[in-house]
């Protein structure tokens, strides 16, 4: 009886014990493993695990979400993949060409548009998107052309009528331009670009309350498009509405803040509306961004110029000729700017007020600075 009143003594398990001499022999074997490595080739690291490929249409979702969001470039990189991977995706490349030419990327985007064609070119869209880039490189003869072929395989589809509509604007057919924008807006008035191409005909005209009505839509249905905000901002410059221009353009740049088209545009309008110390900076910006953009070297070279900053002045003007700025005021600015050092400098400017007066022989710049220099026109 007194036995229950002894400590009962358990046995103690042997597994945790025997789990600890695992756990450290499996130790010894991969530092051992290691140090075996390490003295076979001293300079191998460990190969790393594989990641996983992503998939195509982890890219095209992506894709999809940077382009509604405004984010155009990285929505590009995203599609580029797509259309790397599937050569035969005429969609993707339709996308690719409308982002780029809302990125001001013009030339990128017509060999989308002529891959998009190959692919399939009985398709109205492919023609159709066609035409839109053709007409954005400056080749509006041949964009009408291929529009009416788009046209003609699908009378309904509003964008033919649309990208026939801004190709007529841009060769001055005014009026027939208007006429088809209308048959457009007909077609699907609930159409973004549709709305845009409406609006550039009568912008082109100088209807610019007008065109912003037709902006402004096109906006509604793709509040994120930075290109929108750009176009809403020049059309209230053209009206002098200086306010509302830059409140467009800023807004643009919230949504695509390394967007050096709406930095230059922004800088040129603070400048017209006095701000120019900020509108120095925007176009200082615009060229960091876009360091082959001569229309922001031409506006930085002028602003400089009326800022007396000569010799910045210069080197921007000559940074814009070097581009492919060839007018008038490009060659003058550069003569004048020689003429105003604190050391007229008659010798290095009359050269480049020649070369202006060969661009624009009745330049009133260009003769006045001869004229100061005792040079006779030619």
């Amino acid at each position: 009886m007194y036995l229950r009143d002894r400590p009962i003594r358990r046995r103690r398990s042997r597994w945790p014990r025997l789990m600890l001499a695992v756990a450290a022999l499996a130790a010894v074997v991969y530092v051992a493993n290691q140090r075996y490595d390490l003295l076979r080739n001293p300079f191998e690291t460990p190969t790393p695990a594989p990641t996983p490929t992503r998939t195509t249409l982890s890219y095209l979702v992506e894709g999809q979400e940077y382009a509604e969001a405004g984010k155009f470039a990285e929505a590009i990189a995203a599609y580029t993949v797509v259309a790397q991977r599937e050569p035969e995706n005429d969609e993707v490349r339709r996308e690719l060409v409308l982002l780029l030419i809302y990125s001001n990327r013009f030339k990128d985007a017509l060999p989308w548009a002529e891959e998009a064609v190959a692919i399939n070119p009985e398709s109205a869209l492919n023609q159709a998107y066609l035409a839109l880039a053709l007409d954005w490189v400056g080749r509006a003869d041949e964009a009408y052309e291929v529009a009416q072929l788009a046209v003609e395989l699908d009378p309904s589809l509003a964008l033919a009528h649309a990208y026939m509509a801004e190709a007529l604007a841009d060769l001055g057919s005014w009026y027939q331009a208007g006429i088809t924008a209308q048959t457009a807006l007909q077609l699907d008035d609930r159409n973004a670009e549709v709305l845009r191409v409406r609006g550039y005909t009568l912008e082109v005209q100088g209807r610019y309350k007008d065109a912003l009505e037709y902006y402004r839509r096109a906006l509604e249905l793709n509040p994120k498009n930075p290109f929108l905000y750009l176009t809403i901002g020049r059309n209230h410059r053209a009206l002098l509405d200086f306010e509302n221009a830059i409140a467009s353009f800023r807004k643009g740049l919230e949504i695509a803040n390394d967007d050096p088209w709406l930095r230059f545009e922004l800088g040129k309008t603070l400048f017209q509306s006095g701000e120019q110390q900020l509108g120095l900076r925007e176009l200082r910006k615009a060229v960091e961004l876009k360091p082959d953009m001569p229309e922001a070297y031409t506006q930085l070279g002028m602003g400089l110029y009326l800022r007396q900053a000569y010799e910045e002045a210069i080197e921007n003007m000559q940074k814009a000729i070097e581009l492919g700025a060839d007018g008038a005021i490009n060659y003058y600015i550069i003569g004048l700017s020689y003429l105003n050092l604190e050391q007229m400098d008659c010798e290095s400017g009359v050269p480049w007020l020649l070369k202006a007066l060969e661009r624009e022989p009745d330049s009133a710049p260009a003769l006045d600075g001869l004229r100061r220099c005792g040079v006779k026109p030619p």
